[in-house]
């Protein structure tokens, strides 16, 4: 090889040097739409431009609503088929037998209420322990955080959040019958208590929604409601909750118009106890939507039906501005 081969040589792999690094840059610097059948053949954006067009959604830019839709429809698909109506969870020591060991109730009181129980095919244990003996509430709450191995919050009227400070959607809250009860100055931590089953998905909704870590603790039941009364009557109602839609392709183009409408850049969705809970974020502005999942247990507590919307095959187009998801179909 001579010397022009040589110096032909070392430009081209300097060349190739700087293309790569070139391509590195700009892998960093941009962002592609993630749609694996997106018909604009998946353009990319500068990460800087990409805030103020599209959309982006689980950690993956859509440069349009069709590729979104498709996006919301696979996710949504799956979290419908991993719904099943919550059963009740097999404990190594079972509620009645942490009752007897605490001596708050006999053995044979334990037998007389699960006959009770078998006999009429319906209610907790607690409800027919209480046709038998008084029980304490505190102590039967004592033993709910020992089987569910979480502290016991003394919940009281002065330490309860506000309506105005709640984050979470107050019909999350009350089909699953839990409060928020304690969050840090910085909102990087909250504490959320149940009365009666702790709910991992709400835990876990609760922490991608809020960017947060949430700690699962119980509270007597009657405080647990007065809360959850509270948090009702002083409720905004700012979400928008969907009783009726059960398709995913439905939900998708539901949550696409939604997104249209607000011009919203980027948006959550989370399975959440009874309900898929999704979250529009548009600079500061923030707008939040609830599907009730098929089958889910219905809540004690009186949500009103002025905020249950039907959907027959359209989006909302009341009040909130949202036209026909159909346009997006």
């Amino acid at each position: 090889m001579n010397e022009g081969h040589v110096i032909e040589f070392a430009a081209a792999s300097e060349r190739e040097k700087f293309q790569r690094a070139v391509g590195r840059l700009l892998e960093r610097w941009t962002v592609r739409c993630a749609a694996p059948g997106c018909r604009g053949g998946n353009p990319s954006k500068f990460s800087l431009l990409a805030r103020f067009s599209g959309v982006h959604y689980n950690n993956r830019w859509y440069h349009q609503s069709d590729c979104l839709r498709a996006a919301l429809t696979s996710r949504l698909s799956q979290m419908l088929q991993n719904f099943v109506e919550s059963r009740e969870r097999v404990h190594r020591l079972p509620f009645g037998l942490l009752l007897v060991n605490r001596g708050v109730i006999s053995p044979e009181d334990l037998k007389r209420a699960l006959r009770m129980q078998r006999e009429a095919g319906y209610g907790k244990l607690s409800h027919w322990l209480q046709q038998i003996v008084p029980l304490d509430e505190h102590e039967v709450t004592a033993a709910l955080g020992q089987q569910w191995g979480c502290p016991v919050f003394r919940l009281t009227p002065q330490n309860m959040i506000s309506g105005r400070q709640n984050p979470i959607p107050f019909p999350v809250l009350a089909a699953a019958k839990a409060v928020p009860v304690h969050a840090s100055h910085t909102g990087k931590q909250m504490h959320i208590a149940f009365s009666e089953r702790v709910d991992h998905t709400l835990l876990y909704s609760v922490e991608e929604m809020l960017a947060c870590r949430t700690i699962a603790c119980v509270s007597p039941d009657s405080m647990v409601r007065e809360a959850l009364e509270r948090l009702r009557r002083e409720d905004a109602g700012n979400e928008i909750t969907f009783d009726t839609v059960r398709d995913p392709n439905e939900m998708a183009a539901t949550i696409c118009s939604y997104a249209v409408q607000m011009d919203a850049r980027r948006i959550k969705a989370e399975r959440a106890g009874a309900y898929i809970w999704v979250a529009f974020f548009r600079k500061e502005a923030r707008r939040e939507l609830l599907f009730r999942l098929p089958g889910a247990r219905s809540n004690e507590i009186d949500l009103g039906r002025e905020r249950c919307k039907e959907f027959p095959g359209i989006a909302d187009n009341g009040k909130d501005g949202v036209s026909s998801a159909a346009r997006y179909a």
